[in-house]
């Protein structure tokens, strides 16, 4: 009966730890400084378990010219000029999602002599839409040992982000390093201390 006992409480116990909690944020009102506003929407969301990040725009006309992006996310102030974050950036002509330890700089040029910790090809996104969305593991990206404090892309009860948006947008390559970027205009979406809802989710472990 004690044997009993214990192993269902090692079993709640453990199911317990397993609880993953999925972070969300919408803003439905967005804009952007800058150029004119294109914004409409952005949502985001990660996962502290799967380690899955997703990041969706919708922009309020199909003509906005868009075909490029920078974001950066932290778990509370402006991550803009902070260290030990993660910067990713979207090539929407090529589809490419190339992600790079953040230097701090306020700059579009983080990539310049930066330590590349990921390039994805993303699902094709065909410019000119209204909308455009990926979703990205960033278990590896987190991992990286190169700083102790380094936080990659990562967000909790709170959130703060660092989004621009460019349009005539040109990024060149050379063996997934990002050797160029260069854009005809910008605009950005900054915002710190933005409260996100949390739903607990049983991971596959606790299940």
């Amino acid at each position: 009966m004690i044997k009993q006992i214990l192993t269902t409480a090692v079993l709640l116990a453990f199911s317990q730890a397993s609880v993953a909690t999925l972070y969300q944020y919408t803003d439905n009102a967005a804009s952007n400084g800058g150029m004119p506003d294109v914004l409409d929407s952005i949502s985001t969301s990660f996962n502290d378990s799967t380690k899955e990040f997703t990041w969706s725009t919708t922009l309020n006309s199909p003509s906005t010219g868009v075909d490029g992006f920078w974001l950066v996310v932290n778990d509370g102030s402006n991550p803009k000029g902070a260290n030990d974050l993660a910067i990713m950036y979207g090539d929407l002509v090529n589809n490419t999602l190339t992600t790079y330890h953040y230097n701090g700089g306020n700059n579009p040029n983080s990539w310049d002599g930066g330590t590349l910790l990921d390039s994805q090809t993303l699902s094709p996104i065909a410019i000119g839409l209204d909308s455009f969305s990926f979703s990205l593991d960033v278990t590896s990206i987190n991992s990286w040992a190169g700083s102790p404090n380094f936080s990659g892309v990562s967000f909790d009860d709170n959130l703060g982000i660092w989004f621009h948006l460019s349009t005539g947008s040109n990024f060149t390559y050379a063996n997934d390093l990002i050797t160029g970027y260069t854009h005809s205009n910008q605009g950005w979406y900054d915002t710190a201390w933005d409260q996100t809802t949390s739903v607990p989710e049983p991971s596959s472990l606790a299940l």
